[in-house]
């Protein structure tokens, strides 16, 4: 193991210092935990859109209008959300309120607010803006932003202030998100963008990086980023059918397409068809120019079928009275770092814990991520039924680096329900393969040769003090000698303090030969 106090030092500061690190990281975690990660905490999402005028190159058909109109339409009723749109300033695009049917329709009338008219790209401005409440968050939401831009942070025409407000962000703001549990997704939509600006402020905040290589890729982004801030359970869909049950008050069938005159319909167990150009009650349509969105109110039970071309990718989501939860995993994980996944099935509210009910159902984990990883967990089999109802399920240890979905499937008769879930798994740094200092010289290994050394030196200075004392001790010697032979001139009397007189003195100078 390696020691990384310095010799010699008592090891109870060492102890004191790592006591208050532990309290420091405990209280961290019970803000997270009050902040932003508890079960069933309702979504705010904070959409921050690029408005700077390079955008007009990176985005020409302006597609982040059908990509935020398509957040808007999905984010669920008693969420929260607002938008704001950001260059050298910042603009509250949409207000920042609980998302009902007029929240929608402002929001909607406000997309075309976008005009790419502006001239630098201040981040930093963007999401204080849109942490206005910081110190005042709502503990019943789970706080997250969406950050879209094409450039880097760009406050000034001085590269020096440029990157000085970068390392702000990244350690100062960054860090402060963090540890009040609101994750920042970056979205980089083009090559221009800072993309280890914006992956750093992902990591850094537990969020998730995205690159756009086109801007026809921006709705299927936000819509997996909405999946990760708004979990909304959904209908599995296979050749376009689907399967209502009893419980289902409300269904909604998104739709993906590429050519704007795809015709697309709805087939309903009875054989109704059902087309966006003749609206029924109950039945309605919202046709943009990359998706189209139909909601059935009430529906009938039995297997419904959405007529869309090959290809066309589907999604079906429920209001219902039963309901999947979860307690998600963190956005981002380091490789290699074992987690507990929360699951239950909620009824009208409440917590099913009737283990009659839940051994009707089967539930299941399957796990997909990158060079074809792939684990299925059985947790029907591998669990017991829980008294209280509430699934812990231990997630394997991901050790390759990359994007992993987690897809939450639970099943009893007609009733189906599976929930995705989203994991960016980060190398450790044991792991990097750029070394950027020296190996550390182990404290064990330099003990020894220290030790050695300050014995030569003590013995050297014992040399040097001999030497010094029997110097002085001849030179003594020397003085003896010659003050025994002087004494013995003078006929063994020796007269001090004697002086030669001013006669004397003259009489030398004047003759000075003798």
């Amino acid at each position: 193991m390696r020691r990384t106090g310095r010799p010699g030092t008592s090891p109870v500061p060492a102890l004191i210092s790592a006591g208050f690190a532990l309290l420091a990281a405990c209280l961290s975690a019970l803000v997270m935990a009050d902040a932003g990660t508890g079960p069933g905490l309702k979504p705010d999402v904070r959409l921050l859109i690029d408005n700077s005028g390079s955008m007009k190159t990176s985005d020409p058909e302006n597609l982040r209008a059908p990509a935020l109109d398509l957040i808007v339409s999905l984010l669920p009723e008693g969420s929260r959300a607002g938008v704001w749109i950001f260059d050298e300033e910042v603009e509250l695009l949409v207000p920042h309120q609980v998302v009902d049917d007029t929240w929608r329709e402002a929001a909607r009338r406000a997309v075309d607010s976008i005009d790419n008219s502006g001239q630098r790209t201040n981040i930093p401005a963007a999401l204080a803006a849109a942490t206005y409440d910081f110190d005042h968050l709502d503990p019943a939401f789970r706080t997250s932003i969406i950050l879209l831009t094409d450039g880097k942070v760009d406050v000034s025409v001085s590269p020096m202030a440029n990157a000085g407000a970068s390392r702000r962000v990244l350690n100062a703001v960054a860090p402060d998100l963090a540890a009040t549990g609101i994750a920042v997704h970056t979205v980089a939509l083009s090559e221009e963008a800072d993309w280890v600006f914006l992956r750093s402020l992902a990591d850094k905040t537990g969020g998730i990086a995205e690159k756009a290589d086109s801007p026809a890729e921006l709705s299927s982004i936000f819509l997996q980023s909405l999946e990760m801030v708004a979990l909304t359970p959904r209908l599995p869909v296979t050749d376009g059918r689907f399967w209502i049950d009893d419980s289902v008050e409300e269904f909604t069938a998104l739709v993906f397409y590429e050519n704007e005159k795809t015709r697309l319909g709805l087939v309903s167990p009875t054989g109704d068809r059902y087309r966006p150009a003749q609206p029924v009650d109950g039945v309605e349509w919202y046709d943009n120019r990359r998706f189209v969105l139909v909601t059935v109110r009430d529906p009938r039970s039995g297997e419904w079928q959405l007529v869309a071309p090959k290809g066309a990718r589907a999604r079906v989501t429920v209001m219902s009275d039963m309901a999947l939860e979860v307690d998600p995993l963190p956005n981002s994980l380091p490789a290699g770092r074992r987690a507990e996944l929360g699951l239950r099935l909620v009824e009208k509210g409440q917590v099913v814990t009737d283990p009659e009910i839940l051994g009707l159902f089967a539930i299941a984990i399957e796990i997909s991520g990158p060079r074809g990883y792939r684990v299925d967990l059985d947790v029907s089999r591998a669990y017991p039924i829980p008294a209280d109802g509430e699934y812990r399920i231990t997630v394997p240890s991901f050790e390759e680096p990359g994007r992993y979905q987690l897809l939450a499937r639970v099943s009893a008769a007609s009733l189906r329900r599976e929930l995705p879930m989203y994991v960016e798994v980060i190398a450790t740094p044991a792991k990097s393969t750029v070394v950027t200092r020296g190996a550390e010289i182990p404290q064990e290994n330099l003990r020894t040769p220290l030790f050695v050394l300050a014995i030569l030196v003590a013995l050297a200075a014992l040399v040097i003090a001999l030497i010094l004392r029997r110097r002085k001790r001849r030179k003594l010697e020397v003085w003896q000698r010659r003050s025994r032979q002087v004494s013995a001139e003078a006929g063994g009397e020796v007269v001090e303090g004697l002086s030669a007189s001013a006669d004397d003195a003259s009489r030398h100078a004047n003759n000075p030969g003798r």
